[in-house]
């Protein structure tokens, strides 16, 4: 029969183009997974979200900042573990109870393209902030030393209140300008 021998030649022609499109498929997903990062291997972003990242914190003590190694949770991207740091700067034993720092709260911290980062505080409730010169300064230091030194991708930093631009936190140190690491307030 002559349809019969047509059968073999179109499964050959079958097979053979799933093996080409199959090995096709297989060479290009090996090709991209060494560059794949922690984000398109989701298992793996998730195991490495459990370990934590030890940061440098800059927590006031005595009129100057001294770094204190912290730990915390490891995040996906550069923003979220830049709030965890400050939040951690929050939470530390010594920074919570440092002038300033104390009365504040951590709203957020957002990061653009330039390399600025924004530090959204909240201001106590129902009073003003009462601190010295030097206290306003080194809280202000505290909060863009911590992120600049941890963060390469930050090269300065801006403050805002509520979402907003404000003049000051306690009436010394005029936060209209960007921020950037100062090396000399740091204890030795």
């Amino acid at each position: 029969m002559p349809g019969n021998t047509l059968l073999p030649v179109f499964v050959a022609v079958a097979l053979a183009a799933v093996l080409i499109v199959g090995g096709v498929l297989w060479w290009r997903m090996r090709a991209v997974a060494p560059a794949t990062g922690p984000a398109e291997r989701p298992v793996e972003a998730a195991l490495l979200l459990n370990e934590p990242v030890v940061i440098t914190l800059a927590v006031p003590v005595d009129g100057l900042l001294a770094a204190v190694p912290a730990p915390v949770t490891r995040q996906p991207d550069a923003q979220s573990l830049a709030r965890e740091a400050l939040a951690a700067l929050f939470a530390d034993p010594v920074g919570s109870q440092a002038p300033v720092l104390k009365d504040l709260r951590l709203r957020g911290v957002y990061l653009d393209a330039a390399g600025t980062a924004y530090v959204d505080l909240a201001p106590p409730e129902q009073r003003e902030l009462q601190a010295s010169v030097r206290e306003e300064l080194i809280a202000i230091y505290a909060m863009v030393n911590t992120l600049s030194q941890n963060f390469e991708e930050i090269k300065q930093v801006r403050f805002l209140v509520d979402g907003k631009e404000v003049q000051t936190l306690a009436g010394h140190v005029e936060l209209s300008r960007k921020f950037t690491k100062r090396t000399d307030l740091v204890k030795q």
